[in-house]
């Protein structure tokens, strides 16, 4: 496989690194299918075949299953009465007192739109911005951890983008034009920050160019989401596809239905994406290694409802719960966190390398501390794991300078991967513009 390569440099970092997290956190994205919005048109949904105090029962059921720090929805009704209620209903249950969310931005319009709920024990909200996309606003969280170092200053920043773009064939230019906005922004603000995007993108392909968009770093190269499947065969052409049964999100139902839509899981619609700050634990977050999953997907449901026979996934209240609760399951993730865990901290990085310019052209310096004498190689690798270039030489002890030719090597975001002889090493960004 391709990506066996880049995911083993993955692994053998992640192995090296010595703190243990101080605390994992569970990210659930959820479409919730006009949840508290009746209406008719696209969908008929009604109180009579999506009422909201069933979806209710459905959410606690999951949400008590899942036990999420961080709850992110789509087609939530657009009212902040609903918002409370949520809250009360589903989330501050049997004692908790701890979730929170924001007051609504609505600058479309829209009669559903993205939100956030959070544990407040463990994060507090810094920001949301709410950017105009079309037909939803796209929304931006900016969590902060409250770990025992925030008081010294210390402040650990999650990035969610809640994304929501048009559904359907044919809209593909739409949904790249929503994903542009979001990468500009976070260009702008949020270029070396853990970021998350995730909502239920309407993407039927890993050839759709939003998606490519996102992950390949096509007009913001100092930016790439990673999809957490991309390893372990999730990624190609989704739609109807057995191939990829184990990752598709909707239809929880085989049958038709006005509001429900029909035809049993055969789309991957969710995504969870991280930036590669999360990826290789740049500021203090990383990704747990194969805790991506669609909840409820045990791989054997492929055009059947999620509740047919017997789910190998999850136990029989839930499975339920994900057939009356919406057509979409839930994607969940985790985040590993430690005010230890990062570049800085890191003791196998002593090589404190950097490289410049950086985004590069045809060359760049290579700028490190050698330990000791001895021979360091330089790997440059593509994020699909593929080695592009190896270099060896040898260096004399203390600060060391390497020219780094990069003549054949297409624009975009690479991985430089040093080691030295005595088993040094780090892993440098490299943009080549």
């Amino acid at each position: 496989m391709k990506h066996k390569a880049f995911f083993i440099i993955i692994l053998t970092l992640w192995m090296a690194w010595p703190a243990i997290a101080q605390d994992t956190l569970t990210v659930m994205q959820y479409n919730l299918l006009y949840y508290g919005n009746y209406q008719s048109g696209f969908a008929d949904c009604y109180e009579t075949n999506n009422n909201t105090q069933r979806k209710d029962e459905c959410i606690r059921t999951i949400v008590n299953y899942v036990k999420p720090d961080i709850f992110t929805v789509c087609e939530f009704g657009a009212t902040q009465a609903l918002q409370n209620d949520f809250v009360r209903h589903n989330l501050n249950i049997n004692g908790a007192t701890y979730w929170q969310s924001d007051n609504i931005i609505n600058y479309a319009g829209s009669n559903i739109i993205n939100h956030i709920f959070y544990d407040s024990r463990k994060m507090g909200l810094k920001k949301h911005v709410a950017l105009r996309t079309n037909p939803r606003d796209t929304d931006i969280y900016e969590l902060y951890m409250k770990t025992p170092s925030l008081a010294a200053g210390d402040t650990i920043k999650l990035v969610c983008i809640v994304a929501h773009p048009k559904a359907g064939q044919g809209y593909e230019s739409q949904r790249r034009a929503l994903m542009q906005t979001a990468m500009d922004y976070v260009n702008q603000h949020y270029p070396t920050d853990n970021v998350l995007i995730m909502g239920d993108f309407n993407m039927y392909s890993a050839s759709e160019s939003g998606y490519r968009l996102l992950t390949q770093t096509y007009s913001n190269p100092a930016i790439c989401f990673m999809d957490p499947v991309a390893g372990v065969g999730g990624v190609g052409e989704w739609t109807n596809n057995g191939q990829f049964a184990q990752f598709h999100t909707q239809s929880t139902r085989s049958y038709s239905d006005e509001c429900f839509s029909s035809g049993g899981l055969d789309d991957r619609f969710d995504f969870i994406l991280m930036a590669d700050e999360i990826a290789f634990s740049y500021n203090h977050m990383r990704y747990v290694q194969g805790s991506f999953k669609a909840v409820g997907n045990d791989g054997h449901h492929f055009n059947m409802s999620v509740d047919q026979g017997t789910n190998n996934a999850v136990p029989d209240e839930v499975a339920e719960a994900h057939f009356d609760g919406s057509d979409h399951l839930p994607v969940t993730m985790k985040i590993a966190v430690d005010a230890h865990l990062g570049i800085e901290d890191n003791e196998t990085q002593g090589l404190q390398a950097t490289v410049a310019p950086n985004p590069a052209s045809d060359r760049a310096v290579v700028s490190f501390f050698n330990p000791s004498q001895g021979e360091v190689q330089f790997e440059l690798y593509s994020l699909q794991g593929q080695l592009l270039q190896r270099d060896v030489a040898a260096f004399g002890e203390g600060a060391q300078q390497y020219d780094l030719a990069l003549h054949d090597i297409t624009k975009g975001f690479y991985l430089l991967r040093i080691r030295h002889s005595d088993g040094f090493e780090q892993t440098v960004k490299v943009i080549i513009q």
